[in-house]
């Protein structure tokens, strides 16, 4: 089924105006579908009703109100606005300093917030972080579209998905590694494409961003074994390291 648009979201409202007004018989006369008038009287009485319910609910009517119409400004296309999903970057300073830091500038929209200054923030999750960054959109600009792989687990074309399917098989990967187990074959081929393509995507060296993902690894295999991992062995030359111990040098 393709995604609705303006005419269907348009046709909602019209449908949930026709359901408030059928609760009144006094109303019963307005035509909202073609009276511009009746429209406003329904609109305003149906907002003020929500506004009870918000305040009642314990609920703060504006913030809803400002998140509506950032959701809104998405939906007509606004050029100035992420939809929840999409792929973006930083520009400006903003990517200036997070490059300086060697901080990742490519993320996914994963929220909105709109102050009651009328001010937007995007909720960003870059990679390695584990919990989302507020952007301002004067710091935001559309990314390119991640790159579409196969993997053992399936197609993937979101880094989120990209970014955890790495994490999962790097912590299979060490785990048979301290056990002195070699990793499958399929871990070892997605640990290389899922590496390859976040690397090239948010335009990084391979060394920053696995160095950004060590601590997920190791909260991964915290949570798998905990307790049970024994002492990591001394270093090995590169020559002498298994194919499983070459795969997680990065991690």
């Amino acid at each position: 089924m393709t995604e609705a648009g303006a005419e269907e979201f348009a046709a909602f409202g019209a449908a949930a105006l026709d359901a408030f007004q059928a609760l009144f018989e006094q109303t019963e006369d307005l035509d909202h579908r073609t009276n511009d008038e009746d429209a406003r009287e329904l609109i305003s009485d149906l907002l003020i009703d929500l506004m009870h319910y918000s305040e009642r609910r314990g609920i703060e009517f504006n913030d809803i109100a400002a998140q509506a119409q950032a959701y809104y400004d998405t939906e007509r296309d606004n050029p100035n606005a992420f939809a929840i999903g999409s792929t973006v970057q930083l520009q400006g300073p903003a990517a200036d300093e997070a490059i300086l830091l060697g901080q990742p500038t490519h993320g996914s929209v994963t929220g909105v917030f709109v102050s009651h200054q009328g001010q937007t923030e995007y909720y960003v999750h870059f990679l390695g972080r584990n919990k989302n960054q507020a952007v301002l959109t004067a710091d935001l600009e559309p990314a390119p579209p991640f790159p579409t792989m196969t993997t053992t687990k399936g197609v993937v074309n979101d880094p989120l998905k990209a970014e955890q399917l790495l994490v999962e098989a790097a912590t299979r990967i060490a785990l048979a590694d301290v056990h002195g187990r070699q990793p499958t074959w399929d871990d070892l081929r997605d640990h290389r494409i899922l590496l390859d393509s976040l690397t090239s995507w948010n335009g990084m060296d391979e060394r920053n961003v696995t160095d950004l993902l060590l601590s997920k690894v190791a909260d991964h295999l915290d949570a798998t074994e905990p307790g049970n991992l024994p002492a990591p062995a001394s270093r090995q030359p590169s020559t002498d390291l298994t194919p499983a111990q070459l795969a997680t040098q990065a991690f």
